[in-house]
């Protein structure tokens, strides 16, 4: 129904039909919140449910993030994921429940703003439905589930608002953070890299054979399946369809007739939504028109249908029946130019002036001719798939993907091994994984149940080859686990060594110890933690990593800065001073790091005094 209305309308209408969700009802007239009565709870959190439906959702937008960024399906942990997700909807269901304790909420009317308001919803600073439609459909969402999640967010982040704003930062805190901030130090630093010793170090057999008992589950591969399957769309029907020349001339009449028996009415309205004091608010707007005020002005200054109020509440042209019932009668009952008394509706008082009224406008055949072509062919293609999906269905079910191909003409695909973590295109969905792995297929003897696993797209699949879950061979990973434990053995080698430099360093001793033979020092004097072109930040880091050195005692650090590199830092002075740090700037960056951390545990208080219960 919501697509038909889009079809149909034009106009300032769109706008508010497709952007505003929430007036989307009031000119429908249906509740296009009302979700599926066979939506699985997969958990409950002081008696705000999760959904598998909201969670397969979340776990595809998730993983549509993570392939943006990674590229690679394979190098996401799916089981790691899917945690993930599950704990986000916690603590999502946690803070639910808790604004709901503190009678936190928003209105559908500030839900609506912020959608119209975000830029990416905008052409020319203007809201766009088309734009709004590509931006979801890109996040993987419909319009009422990124309506619902925002309204969650929104809720989410009233209740942050009232722990960040309790946040306090002190001068003093500030004064004391400034001077540490830019303290400047001086000393030493031995970087000691591990790969100096693998020439010395040897990996007995016994040591291979002990580590790979020790950590066979690192070595243990994803249960895969390799499949064959076939297609099955509309598409595979087209060349079957023939529309005649006549066909495309009757087919156009028929539409010109229809259109002459349609009428679009150009309307504008005020809303003054549901309130105590609303109908007394629409009936001193009405007196105004009566007494000659500009519709116009008071729809801008009083409407609250925010998309329309910029335009003087005009909805566009619309044909008859696109309104709730209460409106269009009332539309219905109008002269052009002539204004109604307040209309109540579910979301409160309208006050309706019908503009003009015009037969639905029709292009030439030669226009629209190529168009309609299109649409009768796809129109016969889908109705051809229809009747043959069952026929399809009873082949899959007790033929071969041969009798599909020969019978049909889909062409038989075919997979190399792929696992759950692995998976891409059509099969690295969720819905689809349900299905190929599935015990009941793993044999090859069966066909899986004919599926939809696109809109329009039809599959069935035959495993071809199955591999479960299995340790790797030792002899696989041999050389594998010889890397690992020479580097680890180079890498402890050169922590012993750094080790040893810091003992000598804390008697007091200037030098390197005898056991140091080779190694070069790096001298620093008086930098701050930005240090300059001589020595990496990182490996400067782990001099401001030491405590303060005292008047007559040296301090040292020692830090592994990646997996390869340990590094020896001696701090021989320190002075601090106040910075040139500008101090709103400081004082923003400590407001937020206190803000995260009070935030962080406050959560983690309201997300274990949750009552979690799994189904």
């Amino acid at each position: 129904m919501l697509q038909n209305i889009r079809d149909n309308s034009s106009g300032i209408i769109a706008k508010i039909i497709v952007g505003l969700i929430a007036v989307t009802f009031v000119i429908t007239g249906v509740n296009f919140m009302s979700g599926s009565d066979g939506d699985t709870v997969i958990a409950e959190v002081d008696g705000v449910e999760i959904t598998e439906r909201r969670f397969v959702s979340k776990l595809e937008q998730e993983r549509r993030q993570l392939l943006s960024i990674l590229g690679d399906p394979g190098a996401i942990n799916e089981d790691l994921l899917r945690q993930s997700v599950l704990n986000a909807l916690v603590e999502e269901a946690a803070a639910t429940s808790y604004s709901e304790k503190l009678a936190f909420g928003v209105t559908d009317q500030l839900v609506d703003q912020v959608i119209v308001e975000i830029p990416q919803f905008q052409t020319e600073g203007r809201f766009d439905p088309r734009a709004f439609d590509r931006a979801i459909g890109q996040m993987g969402m419909s319009r009422l589930d990124f309506r619902d999640e925002l309204k969650r967010n929104l809720i989410e982040y009233q209740v942050k608002g009232a722990v960040e704003t309790s946040t306090l930062v002190t001068p003093s805190e500030l004064a004391r953070l400034d001077v540490l901030q830019n303290q400047k130090r001086s000393g030493e630093l031995v970087v000691v890299k591990a790969d100096q010793f693998l020439d010395q170090v040897t990996v007995a057999d016994e040591e291979i054979t002990s580590f790979y008992d020790a950590n066979s589950s690192q070595f243990v591969t994803d249960e895969s399946v390799a499949l064959e399957y076939v297609l099955l769309s509309s598409d595979d029907f087209r060349e079957q369809v023939t529309i005649s020349s006549d066909d495309l001339r009757d087919a156009y009449d028929a539409e010109v007739a229809q259109a002459a028996n349609e009428s679009e009415r150009r309307a504008r309205h005020i809303l003054i939504a549901d309130s105590d004091d609303a109908l007394e608010k629409a009936m001193d707007l009405k007196q105004k028109i009566d007494n000659g005020a500009d519709f116009a002005e008071l729809a801008s200054e009083y409407s609250d249908d925010i998309a329309s109020k910029e335009t003087g509440g005009d909805l566009g042209f619309a044909p008859s029946g696109t309104f709730v019932p209460e409106f269009e009668a009332a539309l219905n009952a109008l002269t052009p130019n002539t204004v109604s008394d307040p209309v109540k509706t579910q979301y409160g008082y309208h006050l309706i002036e019908l503009l003009e009224s015009r037969a639905k406008p029709v292009e030439s055949f030669d226009t629209r001719a190529p168009r309609l072509l299109e649409e009768l062919v796809d129109r016969e293609a889908s109705q051809l798939l229809a009747n043959n999906l069952e026929e399809f269905s009873n082949i899959a079910f007790s033929g071969t993907l041969n009798e599909l191909n020969s019978v049909y003409g889909v062409k038989i695909q075919s997979t190399d091994l792929f696992g759950r973590s692995t998976a891409t295109g059509l099969f690295s969905q969720e819905a689809v994984l349900r299905r190929v792995f599935n015990e009941t297929l793993y044999s090859g003897e069966l066909n899986a149940e004919v599926f939809e696993a696109e809109p329009g797209l039809w599959m069935t699949f035959r495993v071809n080859a199955y591999e479960p879950k299995a340790v790797r061979p030792l002899a696989e990973v041999r050389d594998t686990i010889i890397d690992r434990l020479r580097n680890d053995k180079a890498q402890s080698n050169a922590k012993a060594l750094a080790d040893a430099i810091q003992t000598h360093w804390k008697a007091g001793e200037k030098d390197l110890p005898t056991t140091a033979a080779g190694i070069v020092t790096q001298s620093f004097n008086q930098l701050d933690r930005n240090g300059d072109d001589s020595i990496a930040r990182d490996i400067l880091s782990v001099a401001f990593a030491a405590p303060a050195p005292t008047q007559d005692r040296s301090s040292t650090f020692v830090a592994e800065i990646a997996a390869d590199t340990v590094v020896v830092a001696r701090v021989d002075a320190l002075s601090l001073e106040k910075g040139t740090t500008n101090e709103s700037n400081l004082e923003a960056a400590l407001a937020q790091l206190r803000t995260t951390q009070e935030g962080s545990e406050f959560w983690s208080i309201v997300t274990s005094a949750a009552e979690m219960v799994k189904r």
